[in-house]
C-alpha cells in the first residue's frame, strides 16, 4: 500500500505521485488540482464501499439448493418462480419421459422368422389390430394380428394372425387411415404391373369379436400404369383420402367400399414462381419417393432428385419449395409450416415460410454442383440404416431414428441434439426395419401414454414409460 505524502496525490493507474496544484494556478483541464483530487478520492471511496457491500451480500445471502431446479422434482415450477417457454418445458418433460422408456415384446409374427423380413409395422389405435408387411425376394405379404380384448390391455398371440394377401409383387408402402381403411401399394409384378389395394379393417363388436364386412370377400385392386413408391393417409375427414407417390408424379385416392377414384395432380413446371426455370418431367425428375400431409388441403411430395413440392387441393396449384441435399426418402410434419426430411445421409427440418433458396432447374443429388435449401434445424448426429426410417412424436417433442448400429437414436425436435435414454442403449440382434410412434390417447385397451413400436426381423417391441426398475 502506498503511503500518503502531504501535497502529493498517488495515481494508482499511472503508479506515480503528482503534486497537487492550487485551483487558481493550475491550467484549464488539469487532472491534479485540489478539487480534482478531492473528487477522485470521493469516487474511490464510493467504489470501495460498493465492493464491500457486494461481498457482504454474497456472503450473507441464502441461496437455493441446486437440486430444487431439477426438472423431475419441479419445485420451482410449483411455486411459480420458474418462468420458461412452453417448448423448453416440453423438452424437459420429454427428457424425463425418455429416461424411463422400458421394452416390452409386443408380438412375434409366425411366417417371418426364416423366410420373410418385416418392412412396415402399424397399429390401428381404434381397434388395436397390428399390421405387418414383409417381403421375400419378389414376393410380398400383408398380415394382421387381432388383439385379445378380454384383458385390461391389448395382448397378441399367433392364433389370432391372418394373412390379408400374399402376392408376387414388391410391396412399396402401407398406410392406415383414421377411418379404418388400410391401403397397400404393390409394384413390379410378374408383368411389370402395379396395383393399389384399399381395404376396410373390422372393428370389434360388443362381444369383442372381429368380423369382416361381406362386401370385402374379394380384395379390391386398382391397377396403374405407373410404378408406385409411397402413400400417406389424410389425418382428418369423414372419407378416406390417400396421397400416393408414383414414377410420374403425385396422385390422390379417395372413396369407400368398392368405389374409389384415382386422380393425378399437376407436376410443378417452375421453380417457386420463376417461369424461366422449367423443370424436366421425365421419369428421373418426376419420381415421388415420399408424401406427407401438411394439412387437410396441402400435400408435400419429395422427389428422387431431392426437390420437394407442395400441392394445394383447394386451388389445384403446385410449386417447388425446397431442395434436400440427397434424394428424399421420408418426410414427417411438425406443424403446417415445418417438416422433417430424411435422405440417405441427411436429416433436416425446414420451414416453408422462409424464402426459397438453393433451388435448381434439374437438381442432381450427390454431385459437387448440387445445392440445397438452408434448413431450419439440422440433426447432425444422424447415422441411419441403409434404408433409413424415422418417426416423430409431437406430444413428446422427440424424433426416433433407426441407426446403423442396430439402435434407436432419439433427438429433440427443438434443438436437434440427441436425448439419452435406455432405448438408445439397447442394441438389436438384427437391423431395425420400422419405427412408429403411438400417441397416448387414453383408449380402453391401448397405451395410456405415448409409446414407440420398433420392429427388427420378426419381433415387434413396444417401448413405453415405466417407473419400475425392471431391466430391458
Amino acid at each position: 500500500m502506498n503511503r500518503e505524502i502531504p501535497g502529493f496525490y498517488y495515481d494508482p493507474e499511472k503508479k506515480k505521485y503528482f503534486r497537487i496544484q492550487a485551483n487558481h494556478k493550475a491550467p484549464s483541464g488539469s487532472q491534479y488540482t485540489k478539487d480534482s483530487v478531492k473528487r477522485k478520492r470521493a469516487d474511490h471511496e464510493k467504489h470501495q464501499r460498493k465492493i464491500h457491500l457486494t461481498k457482504r451480500v454474497a456472503k450473507e445471502k441464502i441461496t437455493r439448493a441446486t437440486f430444487l431446479s431439477h426438472p423431475l422434482i419441479g419445485v420451482q415450477r410449483e411455486i411459480g418462480s420458474q418462468h420458461v417457454s412452453t417448448s423448453i418445458r416440453q423438452e424437459q418433460t420429454s427428457s424425463i419421459y425418455a429416461s424411463q422408456f422400458r421394452r416390452n415384446q409386443l408380438h412375434q409374427f409366425e411366417p417371418w422368422p426364416d423366410e420373410y423380413t418385416i418392412k412396415h409395422v402399424l397399429r390401428n389405435k381404434r381397434s388395436g389390430i397390428l399390421i405387418a408387411s414383409g417381403h421375400r425376394g419378389g414376393e410380398s405379404s400383408v398380415s394382421v394380428c387381432f388383439p385379445d380384448c378380454d384383458q385390461d390391455k391389448w395382448t397378441y398371440n399367433r392364433t389370432m394372425e391372418r394373412v390379408l394377401f400374399k402376392e408376387p409383387y414388391r410391396l412399396s408402402s402401407v398406410s392406415l387411415s383414421h377411418t379404418g381403411y388400410l391401403l397397400a401399394s404393390m409394384d413390379s409384378g410378374p408383368d411389370g404391373d402395379s396395383f393399389l389395394a384399399p381395404r376396410m379393417l373390422p372393428d370389434p363388436d360388443e362381444g369383442g369379436d372381429y368380423r369382416w364386412p361381406t362386401s370385402f370377400s374379394h380384395p379390391i385392386r386398382l391397377r396403374t400404369a405407373s410404378s408406385l413408391w409411397c402413400s400417406s393417409a389424410c389425418p382428418v375427414g369423414d372419407m378416406p383420402l390417400f396421397a400416393i407417390g408414383t414414377s410420374d408424379g403425385l396422385y390422390t385416392l379417395e372413396g369407400f367400399g368398392s368405389y374409389w377414384a384415382l386422380s393425378k395432380k399437376p407436376f410443378p413446371n417452375d421453380m417457386a414462381g420463376n417461369s424461366s426455370l422449367h423443370r424436366r418431367v421425365d421419369s428421373s425428375h418426376a419420381l415421388v419417393t415420399s408424401v406427407e400431409w401438411l394439412s387437410s388441403d396441402v400435400i408435400a411430395a419429395g422427389l428422387r432428385d431431392s426437390a420437394i413440392f407442395l400441392h394445394d387441393l383447394r386451388s389445384g396449384g403446385t410449386a417447388t419449395r425446397l431442395q434436400h441435399p440427397h434424394a428424399v426418402t421420408k418426410m414427417r410434419k411438425v406443424d403446417p409450416y415445418r417438416i422433417v426430411v430424411s435422405g440417405i445421409n441427411s436429416l433436416q427440418m425446414y420451414d416453408i415460410r422462409f424464402p426459397p433458396n438453393g433451388l435448381q432447374r434439374n437438381p442432381k443429388p450427390n454431385t459437387k454442383y448440387h445445392t440445397s435449401t438452408k434448413p431450419y434445424l439440422t440433426f447432425s448426429d444422424y447415422s441411419p440404416e441403409v434404408i433409413p426410417d424415422f418417426d416423430i412424436s409431437l406430444e413428446l417433442g422427440l424424433l426416433a431414428s433407426a441407426s446403423d448400429e442396430r439402435k434407436i437414436q432419439l433427438f429433440s425436435l427443438r434443438t436437434g441434439r440427441q436425448v439419452p435414454s435406455p432405448l438408445s442403449q439397447y442394441q438389436y440382434e438384427s437391423s431395425i426395419s420400422s419405427v412408429c410412434f403411438e400417441s397416448g390417447d387414453g383408449s380402453l385397451h391401448g397405451p395410456q401414454t405415448p409409446s414407440l413400436l420398433v420392429c427388427a426381423q420378426a419381433t415387434v417391441d413396444e417401448w413405453i414409460w415405466s417407473n419400475s426398475p425392471k431391466t430391458i
